[in-house]
């Protein structure tokens, strides 16, 4: 709401003007010069020009955490100037990735942005925003937002029932039905996000990608997503976003079979075997899943997936522990798997910092997993800057790698929903969240509410 960057994405993981109106490559792939949007303010009244474009882009290069987000800024080596409304920025090597991490949110100091509502108060108990009347795209109809934090979702929903509050930001499956009626109206949408197991690769048996792939056919994703999730879904099968333009739906991947699933665990030499403590309790295979604490959703996917894992001899536990620890036993490997809430989408470039191969290149692959395969498309996708042949193939290519050797057991793409008192006139954008487009919110009168009713 408050900050912006030089693109944005679109559902299909494509990079769209923002605060740059156009961009194109030179030098052979190693400089990127992008044209910015004329007559951007920042909240303190300074011009976006060049040298204050690349003097924010500096500065969000600099920082560890965005090197580690957005891969392409690894191998940018100078951001320059380039003219009235220029800016170039060099790279140590290819990454058509680039256009698209320039989403990355710019700065001027401490929370000075470009955007529509500018930040005037940030403490522990609320965050206030007003409207900055001089937005580039016209002031918002909104002249202030606050934001607080509530203890329990249970209590925002009764805040915004009772009109204390305009809208509550996260609404789970089976609230939706519960919290919608005249006054209040709930939308749902499509994250980039998906509920996954993510594997220690480097352990046995989830080194063997017969195990990996045995594992995804077990479970069936439909029901998870009916008993679950009310039907608020949409099966994961892989890393790649499957609205990523490049996709190929075409391409093979998981679909239930417990039989062969039970096959390939046999081949994998996992058999049926009791339990010493517990005779009568067979399983071919029992390992231990961390669970972040207090995430209530991952807990009921945690118990669905535990028992279609059971129908086929695979016995896991699932151990719930503060998300400080679970971050902890991630990056130092302690640990034979988790079930996250992981970004994968909508482009390959967040694919690619999670399962590029860890011999590499780190990165954010906690998990072991190393595929030479997989790194050499990767690399294809990553350096090529004006080749979209080349980029389809080698997605699809990753999607077979990805079927033959998956790096996790993927479970859903989930959505989320904001629910939102009727008093607002909301633009119609199926499928995209609301809160991108608060700016436009047009407040209803009591007469116009009347009038729709």
């Amino acid at each position: 709401m408050s900050l912006e960057g030089l693109t944005q994405l679109s559902p299909d993981g494509r990079a769209l003007p923002r605060l740059a109106d156009r961009w194109v490559w030179e030098n052979d792939g190693l400089r990127l010069r992008a044209v910015l949007h004329p007559n951007v303010l920042f909240h303190s009244g300074q011009p976006l020009d060049s040298s204050t474009a690349a003097e924010a882009l500096q500065a969000a290069v600099s920082r560890p955490a965005n090197r580690a987000l957005y891969p392409s800024l690894n191998y940018v080596t100078a951001v320059k100037p380039g003219g009235e409304l220029q800016v170039t920025l060099d790279l140590s090597q290819r990454s058509a990735f680039l256009p698209e991490d320039l989403e990355i949110p710019l700065q001027l100091g401490n929370e000075v942005g470009t955007g529509a509502f500018r930040i005037v108060e940030n403490t522990p108990a609320q965050i206030t925003l007003q409207g900055f009347d001089k937005y580039h795209e016209g002031p918002p109809s909104i002249a202030k937002v606050t934001i607080k934090p509530f203890a329990t979702l249970r209590t925002a929903w009764t805040s915004l029932l009772r009109g204390d509050v305009d809208m509550a930001s996260d609404v789970p499956p089976e609230a939706v039905e519960f919290i919608s009626n005249d006054q209040v109206q709930v939308i749902p949408f499509v994250r980039r996000y998906q509920y996954l197991i993510a594997f220690n690769s480097t352990r046995k048996p989830f080194s063997s990608p017969v195990v990996r792939r045995a594992l995804n056919v077990a479970v069936d994703r439909n029901e998870l997503i009916r008993n679950v999730l009310q039907g608020r879904g949409t099966p994961a099968t892989g890393p790649l976003w499957p609205n990523y333009w490049a996709y190929d739906k075409t391409v093979q991947s998981f679909n239930f079979d417990p039989t062969l699933a039970s096959s390939l665990l046999d081949a994998a030499g996992l058999r049926m075997v009791a339990e010493k403590s517990q005779p009568g309790r067979r399983a071919r295979l029992r390992f231990t899943c961390l669970i972040p604490a207090d995430f209530s959703i991952l807990e009921r996917i945690a118990l669905d997936v535990q028992k279609q894992l059971y129908n086929v001899g695979v016995d896991v536990q699932f151990q719930v522990v503060p998300v400080q620890e679970t971050d902890a036993r991630i990056r130092s490997g302690q640990f034979d798997a988790v079930l996250l809430d992981m970004i994968s989408g909508p482009t390959p470039g967040r694919a690619y910092i999670f399962w590029r191969s860890a011999s590499k290149f780190r990165g954010l692959n906690f998990f072991g997993y190393d595929n030479p395969a997989a790194e050499r498309l990767f690399d294809i996708v990553r350096t090529s800057t004006n080749n979209d042949g080349a980029v389809r193939s080698a997605t699809r290519g990753l999607q077979s790698v990805f079927f033959q050797d998956p790096p996790a057991l993927f479970l859903v793409w989930n959505e989320r929903a904001r629910a939102l008192r009727r008093d607002f006139q909301v633009p119609q954008e199926p499928g995209r969240d609301p809160l991108l487009s608060l700016w436009r919110w047009k407040p209803i009168s009591t007469t116009q509410a009347q009038s729709t009713q």
